[in-house]
């Protein structure tokens, strides 16, 4: 065998048993890490500590599942297997006030926990046994394109009802993540919240997100056609990439009936560019719990994003020390910072974190 090649052979058995070590090392930092999702330590509460005096002292939270593990189907998600069984508004609140801060959170909209294989119906029976007192307090049904019109029709009369959760996973399609929004959101949903003045909370899938020129044709089309419905678009347009968010905000400015959430949106740059093209009131704070229980945050990176968590942290023993905080924590950081950078007033807070859901819902009519 020629030098050259033993040497490059050598180098690279070096490097791989190099990489071994540092791989082993990181796992057993991982699992000495005392820090992991659904837990709330001292460091994350220093660091919410600031967050949280920027907060107006009353909060609607617009995106947060309540759930069962047992409707979830199997396999069940690993971020809900690592937490209580059973999810309810008192779960909620104990959980998200260690991130708000006791006392503020005043209300929410709920929906089920959408997945592929889990019980949708028995999901919306939940969800609705969840609404049953005076609070301030509202709900969207999962609905699939099998999902019969008449049962919808049916829990849209309940007035703590609000609207729809279509989500990507119950598309026919091999790669959801590429389907087409009619695909996963039928044109019934939206007459049927055209007829109500009902919520339709969209996750935008496609790797350009609300970019996407046939996203984009679909909202413009759809919300011109059914201009009483009312769509949410959750995570800032799916701002994950905010690029993708950014350059498709002028194609859709002229739309009233489009507002957005800034659910799990862990950066500033997409919140910053939705106030900047829509104003406060089309902005509102949403925590997408249980994924705010999540350790970690979501980043633009290149042309598409990337979630970090404790177990791709650099452990590079020379570099400094980094403890990832609750994607809540992270996202609320990101809000935050918009709003300060934009100088926006107490009034605008308001908006964002109250008003503009008492609106979005009816809550102040009702």
């Amino acid at each position: 065998m020629p030098f050259s090649r033993r040497l490059f052979l050598g180098t690279a058995a070096l490097a791989a048993a190099q990489m071994a070590q540092q791989n082993a090392s990181a796992g057993d930092a991982q699992e000495r890490l005392p820090d992991g999702n659904w837990s709330f330590s001292e460091r994350d509460a220093a660091i919410a500590a600031p967050i949280q005096a920027l907060l107006p002292p009353r909060l609607f939270d617009i995106h947060a599942h309540l759930y069962r593990t047992p409707d979830l189907g199997t396999p069940c998600p690993e971020l809900t297997v690592q937490g209580p069984e059973l999810v309810t508004r008192q779960i909620w609140r104990a959980r998200l006030e260690q991130l708000t801060g006791p006392g503020r959170l005043a209300g929410g909209l709920f929906l089920p926990y959408p997945v592929k294989h889990g019980d949708v119906e028995a999901g919306n029976a939940f969800l609705a046994s969840e609404l049953k007192d005076e609070a301030p307090v509202r709900g969207l049904i999962v609905v699939t394109p099998q999902y019969p019109r008449e049962q919808a029709e049916g829990y849209l009369r309940n007035p703590r009802i609000v609207g729809f959760k279509p989500y990507h996973v119950f598309a026919s399609v091999p790669q959801t993540f590429d389907a087409a929004l009619e695909e996963y959101l039928p044109e019934w949903v939206w007459e049927m919240a055209h007829a109500h003045r009902a919520v339709i909370l969209l996750h935008l899938v496609r790797a350009a997100a609300l970019s996407d020129p046939d996203n984009q044709r679909a909202i413009r089309t759809r919300c011109a056609k059914y201009p009483r419905a009312k769509l949410l678009l959750a995570h800032a347009g799916r701002g994950f990439h905010a690029p993708n968010t950014i350059r498709a905000l002028p194609a859709l400015k002229d739309l009233d009936n489009v507002y957005f959430d800034s659910a799990a949106v862990c950066e500033p740059d997409a919140l910053m560019a939705i106030l900047k093209t829509f104003g406060a009131r089309r902005l509102l704070w949403g925590s997408d719990f249980p994924v705010s229980q999540q350790r970690g945050k979501c980043v633009t990176v290149g042309d598409a994003f990337s979630w970090i968590c404790p177990r791709r942290i650099d452990v590079d023993p020379a570099a400094p020390a980094c403890h990832p905080t609750l994607v809540g924590i992270e996202s609320l950081r990101a809000l935050g910072l918009a709003t300060q950078l934009l100088d926006l007033t107490p009034r605008d807070l308001e908006d964002i974190y109250w008003n503009n859901a008492q609106r979005l819902l009816g809550i102040e009519s009702a």
